[in-house]
């Protein structure tokens, strides 16, 4: 294989199929569709999964205006419904689905000659009046729908051609203290461009946004409510200086527990210090909570981000932490990043106390609320220990018979030798004696080692909190 052929190879097995090394892929960044869909002619269907999250939340687009449909709270037995146009709000409670089960499969429709809406979960039909006052809004013609970031339950939707079609999950994975996020832009124009980042913790209660902006080489950054936490900088003030002018540019948010440090290109062009004891009023103390908060995922505003094109995903799980002896996986490593992966133990080890499930957190770390401990049974080994016994116990008996054979000798040669008897018979018994203690000190040696080997397993087994991330409850992965 000649030079050429050999990068070849290289660049078919890397770069040119986007990977980054540890299973890390560039990809496009997830988008929504609007829908062509008038809900009268062709109703709505979806199909919604509770373990990503509570809440469909849907945009209508009329002619003249909008108003949203919102279904929250999926888990429970109580749904509620939420129509909210421009200045109207109507809540409704559902009490008699029964949502029993992760997956659901829901129908969404109006009849405007009526003045209803229609909402049905697994074939059961709810019927509701619109509000008198408000009719005219919602007789309004429907053109197109979109699912909005806030959307985290709808996993599948029909579409024109009544073909399921799974629906982009915008909320991207990513623990930010373990991994930075790495974007693309390409700005091809001079127009003002905007890159609108959301954070969230993991149960998206809790979230912090974080804007980059540019018209030509004018860069401005801000985040949400830390705005005058870095020296009293307003958002117009914070400005980056040494940003590289390149028409593509990949970008690169690293957290620490101090600071945000942005980099574009392989250079820092701002570091945002946010835990300075310098500020600190109550905005910056603010400020400082809300970015020590744990960022499970973030997303690319699909309102505001008009400029990110691709991301680079977290690593895989690659390997299992050195303390975790004995812990078997399934599946088996390597494993995509916020995988659920069942735990199990290897052959010749006891699971003692953990969870039986975790979540890859990308190269040898796993989210979980009890972590696995898995201790090597001991049993194995007294079974060969056993085995040892008896075969010492066999030594001894072939040297009692020696000692016999020997005594015998004794006798022998007392009888010839009587004048020397007494001191070779004192000689022997010495030897025996001497032969015995050596013994039974070889097989209480061996007795303490094995007990030790089971300490020192049971030890591992408990100490891999070192090995794990900081603050590794997976409670939110549900």
């Amino acid at each position: 294989m000649n030079l050429l052929e050999v990068l070849l190879v290289t660049c078919l097995l890397s770069t040119c199929l986007g990977e980054d090394g540890g299973g890390r892929v560039w990809k496009t960044v997830p988008r929504r569709p609007y829908l062509k869909n008038d809900f009268e002619s062709t109703p709505l269907q979806i199909q919604t999964d509770s373990r990503l999250g509570d809440t469909v939340y849907i945009e209508v687009y009329p002619v003249v205006d909008q108003y949203s449909i919102q279904i929250s709270n999926i888990r429970e037995s109580s749904t509620f419904i939420v129509l909210t146009a421009p200045g109207i709000q109507s809540d409704f409670i559902i009490n008699h689905f029964n949502l029993t089960g992760p997956i659901h499969e829901w129908k969404i429709s109006k009849d405007n000659k009526y003045s209803k809406f229609k909402i049905s979960c697994d074939g059961i039909e709810k019927i509701y009046d619109f509000p008198s006052s408000d009719q005219d809004t919602w007789k309004r013609q429907v053109d197109e729908i979109k699912f909005m970031p806030f959307d985290t339950a709808t996993s599948r939707y029909k579409d024109s051609n009544w073909t399921w079609q799974d629906l982009a999950q915008v909320r991207l994975p990513n623990r930010l203290s373990l991994y930075p996020i790495e974007f693309k832009t390409n700005d091809a124009s001079s127009a003002r461009q905007y890159t609108h980042i959301t954070l969230y913790t993991a149960d998206f209660k809790a979230e912090t946004k974080v804007d980059i902006q540019w018209d030509n080489d004018d860069y401005q950054f801000w985040i949400d409510q830390c705005n005058r936490c870095d020296g009293g900088q307003s958002y117009a003030q914070t400005r980056f200086t040494n940003v590289p002018g390149d028409i593509e540019q990949t970008w690169k948010l690293e957290l620490s527990p101090s600071q945000l440090d942005i980099h574009c290109n392989g250079v820092k062009v701002y570091s945002y210090v946010y835990n300075n004891p310098q500020y600190s009023n109550s905005a910056c103390i603010g400020c400082t909570a809300q970015m020590n908060m744990q960022f499970e995922y973030f997303e690319f505003n699909e309102a505001n981000d008009k400029a990110a094109v691709e991301y680079l995903t977290p690593p895989q799980c690659t390997g299992l932490p050195e303390s975790w002896a004995g812990v078997k996986m399934e599946p088996e490593l390597p494993l995509p990043y916020n995988t659920r992966v069942s735990v199990s133990c290897a052959d010749g080890y006891n699971k003692t106390s953990g969870d039986s499930e975790v979540v890859c957190l990308g190269e040898e770390n796993f989210g979980f609320n009890s972590q696995p401990v898995c201790r090597k049974d001991c049993s194995d080994d007294k079974k060969d220990d056993d085995k040892d016994d008896d075969k010492d116990h066999d030594k001894d008996d072939d040297k009692d018979k020696d000692d016999d054979k020997d005594k015998d000798d004794d006798d022998d040669d007392k009888q010839d030798h009587g004048k020397d008897g007494g001191g070779s018979k004192m000689l022997y018994l010495g030897i025996g004696l001497g032969a015995g203690f050596v013994v039974g000190s070889l097989i209480g040696l061996v007795l303490y080692l094995v007990k030790a080997k089971c300490s020192r397993s049971a030890g591992r087994s408990n100490a891999g909190a070192s090995y794990v991330v900081k603050n590794n409850k997976a409670n939110v992965y549900s």
